[in-house]
């Protein structure tokens, strides 16, 4: 059976909190249903990555309360973390590659932050890697941003990723198979 591993992006306080930036849209369904993958890897025994974004003098400001994983996330002592100044979190001086490479992990469930560029691109990278990507549609989320709704902007990087062969499964699937330990 291939090894699964849950990567949770950018799903840190800065986004939420309303302190540095809007709140994200639909803020509490998105935790929500992150918060239910996390409890759902858990219960299956499925290694979680939680990274986060570092960027200097901006929201995600490492040592920040902002840098910080939202609270309902409650990360443990055995949860694996990576902190990420690209867009992808295999890019940069990240050690992902090697942590799923210690884990033996070659699918991926992706949920975070933000729809069109962390976890796109985090997507993108995985599947150029040989990685099965299977991404929560309902579970990432962004702002609106040029006219275009947050829902608009996450329906269409579904869309985009799906073409580029990742596969979508909804919050709910996801639960079963994560808490079966067959994701």
């Amino acid at each position: 059976m291939t090894q699964t591993a849950l990567l949770v992006i950018d799903l840190q306080r800065g986004a939420f909190d309303g302190v540095r930036c809007p709140p994200v849209d639909s803020a509490e369904g998105l935790i929500d249903n992150a918060a239910r993958l996390v409890r759902a890897a858990r219960a299956g025994g499925t290694p979680i990555v939680f990274i986060q974004h570092c960027e200097d003098g901006q929201v995600f400001e490492m040592g920040t309360p902002h840098w910080e994983l939202h609270e309902a996330l409650a990360p443990r002592h055995d949860d694996r973390f990576v902190a990420k100044r690209e867009s992808s979190a295999f890019d940069g001086d990240t050690k992902l590659s090697e942590m799923l490479e210690e884990l033996q992990a070659r699918q991926l469930v992706l949920c975070g932050l933000q729809s069109e560029f962390c976890v796109s691109n985090t997507a993108r990278s995985a599947l150029a890697r040989g990685f099965d990507v299977v991404v929560a549609h309902d579970a990432h989320g962004t702002w609106p941003s040029d006219g275009q709704t947050a829902s608009a902007i996450a329906g269409k990087a579904n869309a985009d990723l799906s073409r580029a062969g990742a596969q979508l499964r909804s919050t709910e699937q996801l639960e079963r198979t994560l808490r079966d330990g067959q994701a």
